[in-house]
């Protein structure tokens, strides 16, 4: 197959949604000059992360909960049509992370919006998001998307953290994962970060495991919010053997990387780790304990004692 350019944007976000729309519309003219066929943006990159430093009932949440209810958006919409015409100029795909409005803005969803020239190809939600409770609810699939050079798959920061929900992807095709985040450091030194390091290790065992690609598109802002939060950065690809291609630490700017995905990840699967396919030789007999939910769900009618004999 022709070779692919992949993308992703290292950026500096802003709640301002206006601001934030207009960089990204030049970010995709200057990834068409690099020939660029799908570029990444970040977690809620429209309107901007959630501060989390407030608790229940402090005003500090209620305006942000205002602020999402004001600024968030239906998919399709506004934000996504101005990212659509702008792909249709330059025959790219664009994944935009946004706060997606639903049930007239009474439910905010954290979600990404994979858009081509047509339009809208599809919606993930993020799903593993139960600290990201009172702004947004949490997504219920882990859908794929046919796009014309990959099967591609979404995903949104700490789902990361979740090594069964690339796994789910790759069991449905998907060969490519676009990774939209808003990923934090613990402190402020970048070379003794572990919340950084455990991005990164995170993003190469992911796609090691799955032998597929990765594409991580994060923010790169310091001394933000209520704590003085500085973002991780990082933007970067991996390809299906777990390497790092293609980096950006703390500065604005684009990833980039070509290569003839469907080649690379064959190879990885037929020669790259002692000729393994992780796919085929998985035991998927012994995994029933990773889909139980009974740990989760205990009955409500425990069973009677036994009685003594």
């Amino acid at each position: 197959m022709a070779p692919v350019t992949l993308a992703a944007a290292n950026v500096r976000i802003e709640h301002d949604k206006a601001r934030n729309l207009a960089k990204f519309l030049e970010m995709i003219d200057e990834a068409a000059t690099k020939g660029v066929d799908v570029l990444v943006l970040p977690e809620v990159g429209l309107q901007g992360y959630a501060d989390f430093a407030f608790g229940l009932g402090d005003k500090g949440t209620a305006a942000q909960k205002q602020y999402y209810f004001r600024e968030s958006e239906p998919v399709p919409g506004p934000a996504t049509e101005a990212i659509r015409a702008k792909a249709a100029e330059h025959g790219m795909y664009v994944q935009l992370g946004l706060a997606e409005r639903a049930g007239h803005g009474n439910v905010i969803l954290n979600s990404t919006a994979l858009i081509g020239p047509d339009g809208v190809v599809g919606v993930y939600r993020k799903t593993h998001n139960t600290f990201e409770f009172p702004y947004f609810n949490a997504g219920q699939s882990a859908p794929v998307f046919d796009l014309p050079f990959a099967k591609a798959a979404s995903l949104i920061c700490y789902d990361l953290a979740f090594p069964e929900l690339m796994r789910v992807f790759a069991l449905q095709g998907a060969t490519l994962g676009l990774m939209s985040t808003a990923w934090p450091m613990k402190g402020h030194d970048p070379a003794d970060d572990y919340h950084g390091f455990a991005m990164d290790l995170s993003a190469q065992a992911n796609a090691f495991f799955n032998q597929m690609w990765l594409v991580v598109s994060n923010h790169c802002e310091k001394g933000v919010y209520t704590a003085g939060v500085d973002y991780w950065g990082h933007s970067q690809i991996v390809d299906p053997y777990g390497k790092v291609v293609a980096l950006l630490t703390d500065e604005e700017g684009l990833v980039v990387h070509t290569a003839d995905l469907d080649a690379t990840t064959l190879a990885s699967r037929t020669e790259g780790f002692f000729g393994l396919n992780l796919l085929q030789d998985r035991r998927p007999d012994l995994y029933g304990p990773i889909v139980a939910t009974d740990l989760y769900a205990p009955s409500d009618r425990p069973a009677p004692r036994a009685s003594a004999e």
